[in-house]
């Protein structure tokens, strides 16, 4: 058992948003983090201080808890097919069309039962900073870090990878195999750190901000955090019992 796996979870727990109460929390912090700190959203639309939209109602949601604080300081939401119209466009497919038709990316193989999204991964500045100060928390193979603003960001690797095990426990629940996904290229370039890649699916666009659209195979994604950072995996499976590993994964090849 690594040293990763036992700092996260003596310091963390992953909470599905599986009440009302739990799911207001989950809403909360996308207010923060994409109305407040980013201005992603107006934040005069949310006037309950809580974002969400029409994708919600085909959404489940995971939240980071600190134990020390009690803080959620960060959440993410997977869409799942809507299930009235599985062939409804996800979110992905709906604003980020040219690029992916510019790209040749092709997703008629894979069944629409099967995909989601993965979307409004947050994780909150402010209440990332007081989930850190009791305790500060030491990472495996990372230094004393500090991003632009001089905020210290040894903690965003634990609840980076806090986030993705709920990602693969929803899909796991939901019987997803592949994810969509829009992430930040710089965020995607973090998450190849640990093993973790996407295929790029097209040009990066102006969605949120600069955003990289990407796909990926959950088996093919699992093996490759396996092969490059075993500690990770065992965080984001629990040792395999979530999500057990394929021995016959292989990436995902789409035409």
């Amino acid at each position: 058992m690594s040293e990763l796996y036992n700092t996260f979870h003596d310091h963390f727990e992953m909470v599905p948003a599986n009440t009302l109460g739990l799911m207001e929390a989950a809403f909360r912090i996308r207010y923060q983090v994409y109305c407040v700190e980013r201005s992603f959203e107006d934040q005069e639309a949310f006037p309950k201080k809580m974002e969400t939209d029409e994708y919600d109602l085909h959404s489940v949601q995971t939240l980071l808890r600190c134990k020390a604080s009690g803080q959620y300081p960060g959440m993410v939401r997977l869409v799942l097919p809507n299930p009235v119209d599985p062939n409804t466009p996800l979110p992905m497919e709906k604003f980020c069309q040219s690029a992916m038709k510019a790209s040749g990316i092709n997703l008629s193989s894979i069944p629409r039962e099967s995909l989601a999204e993965v979307s409004r991964f947050s994780i909150s500045k402010e209440l990332k900073n007081l989930c850190s100060r009791r305790p500060a928390i030491s990472v495996v193979g990372a230094e004393n870090e500090q991003d632009e603003k001089g905020v210290d960001t040894r903690m965003v690797p634990h609840i980076a990878l806090g986030l993705f095990a709920g990602i693969v426990r929803m899909s796991a629940q939901n019987n997803i195999t592949h994810w969509l996904s829009v992430m930040e290229p710089t965020f995607l370039r973090f998450l190849s750190r640990y093993g973790i890649y996407f295929q790029k699916t097209g040009p990066v666009v102006d969605y949120h901000g600069r955003r990289q659209p990407a796909v990926a195979s959950v088996d093919s994604v699992l093996s490759g955090i396996y092969t490059h950072r075993k500690d990770a995996w065992e965080i984001i499976t629990d040792f395999g019992n979530v999500w057990p590993l394929s021995r016959n994964a292989r990436h995902f090849v789409y035409s």
